[in-house]
C-alpha cells in the first residue's frame, strides 16, 4: 500500500514525487512509456531554474530521478491502464498487470 501514486515521470512527475516524499509519504512514480518525459528529446534547456548554464533534457531528467531516488521514491517503468477511485483503497492497474493500491 503506497500514500501517492504520481503517473508520468517528466519535470512535474519527479517535482511531485520529490515533494510527496519529503512531506513523508510512501510515494511510487510510474514512468509512463517515455521514462523522463519528453525533455529526454529536447537537446539543450537554457531556461530552468538553478541552472546557469545550458544543460541537455537527459542530463536533467537523469538529475531529477537521481535525486528523488536518493530521497526514497520507490520508481517502477509501467503504464497505468485502468484506475477505480470509487473506493478505498484506490486501485490502478498497470499494463504489466501489477496492482498498485493507494490508501
Amino acid at each position: 500500500m503506497i500514500d501517492v501514486l504520481v503517473m508520468g515521470s517528466g519535470p512535474a512527475g519527479y517535482t511531485a514525487s520529490i515533494y510527496a516524499v519529503r512531506a513523508g509519504y510512501k510515494v511510487k512514480l510510474i514512468t509512463g512509456n517515455q521514462d523522463g518525459g519528453q525533455l529526454t528529446i529536447t537537446s539543450f534547456i537554457e531556461n530552468y531554474p538553478g541552472f546557469s548554464e545550458k544543460i541537455s533534457g537527459p542530463q536533467l531528467m537523469m538529475q531529477m530521478r537521481e535525486q528523488a531516488e536518493n530521497l526514497g521514491v520507490d520508481i517502477e517503468y509501467d503504464m497505468i491502464e485502468s484506475v477505480d477511485f470509487s473506493k478505498r483503497p484506490f486501485v490502478c492497474i498497470g499494463e504489466s498487470g501489477h496492482i498498485y493500491e493507494i490508501s
